[in-house]
């Protein structure tokens, strides 16, 4: 009984759908109908906008979905998540495709969903090799620069399709003039129909959130473009789209292919990770229950692969269809099951009805979508703060506008190394006094009714002791030092270095201990250590620094750190 009940535990944790569905009470099953129809509104026309973000013909876009969002509901360990065609993936997908279907002449769909089948291996093999951690790869305020950032880019590649006039090249800024500069060879209908569905898409959004607005201007747009016959006078639409899966042949792919394809999958991977990531954890946050990085990146990589294999684009967490399953009271994935389902019949019976859908109001629909990833609220925040948090953010957006979105991700995680090491290098060190009733100690700047100890230095060193700030420490102990002695009354004869904030010390850290200590000697000061942990008592341990410090002097309270100060004096 014992060993099937470990057999069970063990397959709800790689299969998440084995833990819920048996408990699965037939009361949530409404809402959850109801909230996939509500995700099925959504992605529908969404899907079809970002298969052109994507560059790849709309109903790729549909493609995309009813294996993926079934793996994720199998496999995802997330009960509100909803992972499906992403606009920020899509632009990353054409990013990576564009040049190498130029340079090799590969049809770029089946680059497209190649790229969706490497991404998804590379998410299965994090997974395995419990690779959760790598949406650490990009800060907060670095991936929020660069969400910003990337929210501008798909805009500004939309505005042409808007306006009714020829994408130039170059980079987003470029991209921005020439449309601006093509001024008189916009077509003022299209405008019409762009502006007009943008509008009521904004408007819906403001005013009747629950409304799928999406699916209605699509609706609106192909009555109209019909009824007036605006294609005859110059609207683009879509064209034809087939009822049906019409795949083309999986043909063109080599290894130097699939070489080509990786830089921008590990983008893809990196990028996606970290928003679904971000996502996924706030609702587990809010209905109080874990999610697993690991199981999440083994759920992508089955969902991506899902997308490829029906020749979609790859796929990510979507804040918007998820905050829509749970704004409309689903309870769990079989939402997702039920949104797979829709979009099947959806593909298989009416797909064709959209090949009289207007360009402009696809951009439209794009435009509405990536609206809110363009929050440049998140870079005041951290400009009033005075941060240095800001200059990167602001470079993260920078390198997506200037540079183009995958050179962007580099300049992202190289700025978020940036500011770890910055972190690193620019470490805290408190100096501490002693209350009034000699039971604790504390930072005077915090305490500031707490007292020096008369002789006795008390510091504080808060950060790991380690190569990339063990010049610091000796700097900032030898400055503690030099202020502490002016206009002192007794002469310092002691520093007590508490440990407690310091989690790991490394070879260069232990060397820059020793250099303090041999410093201190020299001046007559003796140097006492409180409150190690055990990372760093071992560190010290095997690097001889406690024996030359002194065993005596290494003590588990600053109290006692400081008495044995006070008594050697």
């Amino acid at each position: 009984m014992k060993n099937s009940t470990n057999g069970s535990r063990g397959l709800t944790r790689w299969v998440p759908i084995t833990g819920w569905l048996p408990r699965y009470r037939r009361s949530w099953l409404t809402a959850d109908l109801l909230a996939g129809l509500t995700v099925w509104a959504l992605i529908v026309p969404e899907a079809m906008a970002y298969a052109n973000v994507a560059g790849v013909p709309v109903q790729y876009g549909l493609y995309a979905v009813p294996l993926a969002v079934l793996a994720y509901a199998i496999f995802g360990s997330s009960r509100q998540l909803f992972v499906g065609p992403s606009s920020t993936v899509a632009a990353l997908s054409a990013a990576t495709v564009a040049p190498i279907a130029v340079s090799t002449g590969t049809n770029p769909i089946v680059l497209t969903a190649t790229l969706a089948l490497v991404v998804g291996g590379l998410y299965l093999l994090g997974g395995l090799l419990r690779f959760g951690f790598i949406a650490r790869f990009f800060a907060k305020p670095v991936l929020d620069g660069f969400i910003v950032g990337l929210g501008i880019f798909i805009v500004v590649g939309q505005l042409p399709k808007l306006v009714g006039v020829e994408k130039s090249d170059g980079n987003t800024i470029r991209q921005l003039i020439s449309v601006i500069g093509d001024l008189g060879s916009w077509d003022w209908l299209t405008v019409g129909v762009g502006v007009a569905s943008l509008a009521i898409l904004l408007i819906l959004a403001r005013f009747l959130p629950r409304v799928p607005g999406a699916l209605v201007v699509a609706v609106l747009a192909i009555l109209v473009t019909q009824v007036f016959d605006l294609a005859q006078h110059g609207v683009a639409i879509v064209g034809p789209v087939p009822t049906g899966f019409k795949f083309v042949p999986w043909t063109g792919i080599t290894w130097d292919t699939l070489v080509d394809l990786l830089p921008g999958a590990l983008g893809i991977l990196i990028v996606g990770f970290a928003e679904g990531i971000a996502i996924a954890k706030a609702y587990a946050e809010k209905y109080e229950y874990r999610i697993d990085p690991n199981q999440e990146m083994l759920a992508y990589g089955a969902a991506s692969i899902g997308a490829g294999v029906l020749q979609g684009y790859t796929v990510t967490g979507s804040l918007s269809k998820s905050a829509a399953a749970d704004d409309a009271g689903g309870k769990t994935p079989l939402a997702l099951c039920v949104v797979s389902a829709m979009v099947l019949l959806t593909i298989l019976l009416i797909a064709g009805v959209f090949e009289h859908l207007p360009e402009a109001t696809l951009a439209a629909i794009v435009i509405a979508a990536v609206y809110g990833m363009i929050d440049f609220r998140k870079l005041r925040r951290l400009w009033d703060a005075h941060v240095v948090d800001f200059w990167l953010a602001a470079g993260a957006l920078a390198g997506v506008l200037v540079l183009g979105i995958l050179p962007g991700i580099l300049v992202g995680v190289v700025l978020s190394l940036v500011l770890f090491i910055h972190r690193l290098d620019h470490p805290h060190i408190a100096r501490l006094g002693r209350s009034r009733e000699d039971t604790e100690f504390g930072d005077l700047e915090e305490h500031p009714r707490f007292t020096e100890v008369p002789g006795v230095l008390v510091l504080r060193f808060d950060a790991p002791l380690i190569f990339a700030n063990a010049d610091a420490f000796a700097d900032l102990v030898a400055d503690a030092i030099a202020h502490a002695q002016v206009g002192a009354e007794t002469p310092l004869h002691a520093v007590v270095l508490d440990l407690e904030a310091c989690f790991e010390a490394d070879v260069t850290g232990v060397d820059a201990l020793l250099r303090v200590a041999r410093v201190l000697e020299q001046r007559g000061i003796e140097l006492q250590l409180a409150r190690a942990k055990a990372p760093v008592r071992a560190a010290l341990e095997h690097l001889g620094a406690e024996t030359t410090i002194g065993k005596d002097r290494v003590h588990a309270t600053i109290a006692a750190a400081v008495e044995a100060a006070v008594h050697t004096s």
